[in-house]
């Protein structure tokens, strides 16, 4: 730990002591690297080339300017005051399903990971506190040597997906019903766009889509909610495989990457979502090859690429028609408009798993949990914590 240097100043009647914190060039540099801000903004904000190569006592930065400078860069506080490098242990960066490991994750899929290893681990130890032989029972149930075509019969009749298929339901409809189903086997299944709750942070697609994180008692699935909803669906269907084999995991890619190590949760996936037998039912035909994937990729909710190419891969269209949904996919990225937020209390109670909000109540409603840690661990203000837990409850 370093010491701070202490610059006193005259003032009228009194002296005032400035601290200053001779921060390490290489912790800043390391800082500049790894933070959210780009190195421009930050050499405009703040006088680096002054802190990085000090001449006096008084050319390091204040208490104040680290405290700024570290809420900029998002790199920890405690971190300025280490002469070394900081080493993070982000073991969670090896799970990533293409991205090279060596390549840093960014603050906030840092922030995102801790956030909801700290939920975890609190639910885990209120299931515990509750039933000390709490367990995941369904960890490492299935395993890559194992037929895809039947794990994912098995899946489907785990999560009664029969029932669904025969609704008409919209993407988010469908998604709901999903993640309702997932969560009562005992997986917490989180979803957010942004860095808790802050705006300012979105969390970006192109880095993760979607993480797992395996325990033996309640593993949980976080689900990137910046991502389109088909995407979300995919990714849900896709970590949930992941739970079922015990194994962690960011992932980065979609149904329509072809990753060698994720081919066989990806089959499974494709047979949970688009069984062959019931796509087969749904293809007329009286309908062009570009209106039956239309109307498929409705009735299945899968992307129209992803759609296209199960269709390829039994046989009923060719490349043709990847080629096609490939194109349109595109155009219709392009003309899509981003949404409004929505209903506040909706949109938070969506980012949590509806069993891990019930126990931070009940914990809360008990007296055992302070309201304004409650209100924290929902994701809400203390000011609308009463209102969020009324919608809850369905009260409201």
């Amino acid at each position: 730990m370093l010491n701070l240097g202490k610059i006193k100043r005259k003032g009228v009647g009194s002296v005032m002591t400035t601290l200053r914190v001779p921060v390490s060039r290489k912790v800043i540099q390391w800082a500049i690297a790894n933070g959210e801000k780009s190195e421009d903004e930050l050499r405009r904000k703040y006088r680096l080339d002054v802190w990085e190569a000090p001449k006096t006592d008084h050319d390091f930065p204040t208490f104040k300017q680290v405290q700024n400078f570290s809420r900029d860069t998002r790199i920890p506080f405690n971190y300025f005051f280490k002469s070394e490098v900081p080493e993070e242990k982000n073991t969670f960066v090896k799970f990533r399903t293409i991205n090279n490991v060596a390549v840093q994750p960014s603050r906030r899929l840092i922030d995102t990971i801790h956030a909801m290893e700290s939920r975890q681990a609190w639910m885990k130890e209120y299931l515990l506190g509750q039933d000390g032989q709490a367990r995941f029972e369904l960890s490492q149930s299935i395993n890559e040597d194992m037929r895809v075509g039947a794990v994912a019969q098995n899946i489907s009749k785990l999560l009664n997906l029969s029932d669904i298929f025969t609704q008409s339901l919209g993407d988010d409809d469908f998604f709901n019903d999903l993640r309702a189903k997932i969560s009562k086997l005992g997986i917490m299944v989180m979803q957010n766009g942004i860095v808790g709750t802050n705006t300012h942070r979105s969390l970006n697609v192109d880095e993760f889509r979607a993480f797992v994180l395996i325990d033996e008692v309640i593993p949980l699935i976080f689900i990137n909610g910046a991502d389109s909803k088909k995407a979300k669906i995919f990714s849900l269907v896709h970590e949930l495989v992941h739970t079922l084999l015990g194994r962690s995991e960011v992932l980065n890619a979609s149904l329509e990457d072809d990753v060698a190590s994720e081919r066989w949760i990806n089959q499974v996936t494709v047979n949970i979502l688009m069984p062959e037998e019931k796509l087969r039912l749904e293809i007329k035909d009286s309908r062009s090859a570009e209106d039956n994937l239309k109307h498929v990729s409705r009735k299945f909710h899968t992307s129209l690429v992803a759609t296209a190419i199960r269709l390829r891969s039994i046989g009923i269209y060719d490349q043709k028609l990847v080629d096609w949904a490939q194109d349109e996919q595109q155009r219709y990225l392009k003309q899509k408009k981003k949404s409004s937020g929505g209903d506040f209390y909706n949109t938070a109670l969506s980012r949590v798993d509806r069993r891990f909000a019930n126990a931070v109540i009940n914990r809360e409603s008990s007296g055992n949990m302070a309201i304004a840690t409650a209100a924290s661990m929902l994701g809400v203000t203390l000011k609308t914590y009463d209102a969020t837990v009324d919608k809850l409850l369905g009260t409201a």
